[in-house]
């Protein structure tokens, strides 16, 4: 199954996104810093469970992030990295229609668990989102989803995402307050 003519493109499966989040927050030492970024996302799914969510058979797709590669920079925070967490798969994501039999207005969570790298700030430091115990991994979240794939469609955390040492768990150094993540963003 491909459904192309928009921003994002399923084939094969794959879902592939463009995103940007622009003036994301950022706590490093108790300083709040605005950051831009923009990346890519790689979403796994099955296209006849895709097919029978947008015919209204089903009211949930299982989604499963494969890649995500964020890119930012800000003043005096300089460049960070988030990309995929190597080692911990996240658990899977979702799209669910809010009233069953309709596949719009739905629901859509994208669950993560990310590395992060803010060198002018923390250098030779790798982050990573801590987990709690609920709700778990960092979710970003879509309350109103109109169509999929998501066209020009906004993210927001649904809880701010700590951020520890990989090589020293346990301290937090590194908060992400807000992550406003526009996925497939128009272009002008």
């Amino acid at each position: 199954m491909s459904l192309s003519g928009t921003s994002g493109s399923v084939s094969g499966g794959l879902l592939n996104c463009g995103c940007f989040a622009q003036g994301a927050q950022l706590v490093v030492a108790a300083t709040t810093y605005l950051a831009d970024f923009h990346g890519n996302l790689q979403v796994l799914l099955d296209p006849n469970q895709l097919s029978q969510f947008l015919n209204g058979v089903v009211s949930l797709v299982p989604l499963l992030i494969q890649e995500h590669v964020s890119d930012g920079i800000g003043n005096i925070i300089g460049s960070i990295t988030v990309r995929k967490d190597p080692d911990r798969d996240p658990p899977q994501s979702t799209i669910t229609a809010i009233v069953p039999g309709h596949p719009f207005p739905a629901v859509q969570d994208m669950v993560v668990n990310i590395h992060v790298t803010i060198p002018n700030l923390l250098p030779g430091i790798t982050l990573r989102n801590k987990i709690p115990t609920n709700p778990g991994p960092p979710i970003l979240r879509n309350s109103n989803v109109t169509n999929f794939p998501p066209q020009n469609d906004v993210y927001q955390l649904v809880e701010p995402i700590e951020l520890e040492d990989v090589n020293n768990p346990g301290p937090v150094l590194a908060t992400i307050q807000s992550f406003p993540l526009t996925v497939n963003p128009a272009t002008p």
